[in-house]
Formats: structure tokens, C-alpha cells, sequence
């Protein structure tokens, strides 16, 4: 079966284009432009793995992560973050207490972005 990989995302194009990409690999893929539609998905359908913007209006990834921790169906999500932000040491011990298992930094190459992805999900 294949592996279910959310993308969370503000930008459209971005979103279609990691959906492309991941899809061609045998991902399924849902997307979501807003850390709200993020929460609402993730109640009705499970995921292997979230990839989620920093960076987005109205709940930040950071908020949308706390969210998820917050709720105890989905509490134990694999987490990445998908940004261009670039995190020091002191914002990477940040994401290991979020439990944060990576962070892809935009623009990113689509073989490592992939081979990140199936590392994640045990895929």
C-alpha cells in the first residue's frame, strides 16, 4: 500500500508541484493550504508523514505543529518541516522538542526531497 504524505502549504504551486513530484514515486498525497485545513484532514484520514510550511498566515507550522501535539489522535504524526527558513542550533534543539524528524529547506532537489520523504515514512 502506499505511503500517505500531507503537504502543508500556503502556496498553491508549491503543494501541486511536491504532489507531482512525490506522486510520480508512488506517494499518495494530500494537500492542504492552511495549517485549519490541516487539522480538519488529519481528523478524517491518516497520514505516514506531514510536510509542513513554517512560514504561513493565520497558524504558523509551528502552530499547527503544536496543534497536532496537543491532540491525542494525532499526537505521534511524523513531523517534517518544508521552509526556507534555516535554523540555527538553538532553533534545532526547538524542532527535537517538537519531535520534529527533519527539515527540508525550499528551494530544495527534488531526489533529496524524495529520498528524505521515503526515509521518513520507512518506505
Amino acid at each position: 500500500m502506499a505511503k500517505k504524505v500531507m503537504v502543508v502549504d500556503d502556496e498553491v504551486d508549491l503543494c501541486e508541484t511536491v504532489k507531482l513530484l512525490l506522486e510520480g514515486k508512488g506517494f499518495e498525497v494530500v494537500t492542504a493550504l492552511s495549517g485549519a485545513e490541516a487539522l480538519e484532514k488529519l481528523r478524517k484520514e491518516r497520514v505516514d508523514l506531514v510536510l509542513i510550511d513554517f512560514f504561513m498566515p493565520e497558524m504558523t507550522g509551528r502552530g499547527l505543529t503544536a496543534e497536532i501535539r496537543a491532540d491525542p489522535k494525532l499526537k505521534d504524526l511524523k513531523l517534517a518541516f518544508l521552509t526556507v527558513a534555516s535554523f540555527g542550533e538553538v532553533g534545532r534543539e526547538d524542532l527535537r522538542k517538537l519531535e520534529i524528524l527533519d527539515y527540508i529547506q525550499k528551494p530544495f532537489d527534488n531526489e533529496d526531497l524524495v529520498r528524505r520523504v521515503k526515509k521518513m515514512v520507512g518506505g
